[in-house]
């Protein structure tokens, strides 16, 4: 029988440390991209913190594991060498190269490359410099695509803004303001144009009633299919994303 390894020799579980004011106390959780998360009330001492993880070693080592499994292969390398943006037909290659900072072509595939300019092991770095990359690409396509639809539909919004929410892939204001998520370009061009459509949709009601999914049913038939399945759209993106600053 294999004798269980004394606390010494456990390795150190590695935690993103948040303090806050409205926490009442010690919490954890494991999140995409960013592993696992302990949170503090702002007057808790940060001593306390190693012992409060290493007694749910149990817990956050099995939450740890349910993760990358949920996590697809293609995410899991790193450094990340390609991105695929099924809302735009492209295949990105990503090119680490600290001299030039600047987007180019890669021979070797003739399509478009990102060039990244922060260092592989950064992945913060990382990850902030391919947001912004994404972000770039997003505003050519998705404000675009949104006034092709509008004009379609004959709805009306005041401006549109390109954004990085961590729990929407976008929304629309009381003033008409549609704010679209860049981690659009990674779901296929059927959904995004259903996440356009129903952002357009609010611009006649902010809320969910029977009359905003009358709206947004006349017009995509297949909208209620659609809204379920974008709940599981996620995955598509790279959990890795949710470290860009």
């Amino acid at each position: 029988m294999a004798s269980q390894l004394p606390l010494d020799f456990l390795p150190e579980l590695d935690y993103q440390l948040i303090v806050s004011s409205r926490a009442r106390r010690l919490s954890l959780k494991v999140l995409p991209g960013r592993g696992l998360v302990v949170t503090i009330p702002k007057r808790l001492a940060r001593r306390h913190v190693p012992d409060f993880v290493e007694k749910n070693r149990v817990w956050i080592e099995t939450a740890l594991a349910d993760l990358e499994r949920q996590t697809p292969l293609r995410y899991r390398q790193w450094p990340p060498e390609t991105l695929t943006l099924p809302a735009i037909g492209q295949e990105i290659q990503i090119c680490f190269d600290s001299r030039n900072g600047q987007e180019t072509r890669s021979r070797a595939t003739s399509s478009v490359a990102a060039v990244i300019t922060a260092c592989p092991g950064n992945k913060a770095a990382v990850a902030t410099e391919l947001a912004a990359y994404l972000k770039r690409l997003a505003l050519d396509f998705l404000p675009a695509r949104l006034d092709q639809l509008a004009t379609l539909h004959g709805l009306d919004y005041r401006r549109v803004q390109i954004r990085g929410q961590r729990t929407r892939w976008g929304s629309c204001s009381s003033s008409g303001t549609i704010s679209l998520n860049y981690k659009l370009m990674f779901l296929s061009t059927e959904l995004v144009d259903y996440v356009l459509l129903h952002e357009l949709a609010h611009t006649r009601h902010l809320d969910h009633s029977p009359a905003f999914w009358r709206q947004l049913s006349g017009m995509h038939p297949g909208a209620r299919v659609l809204d379920r399945q974008l709940n599981e759209a996620g995955r598509e993106v790279p959990p890795w994303l949710e470290l860009a600053n």
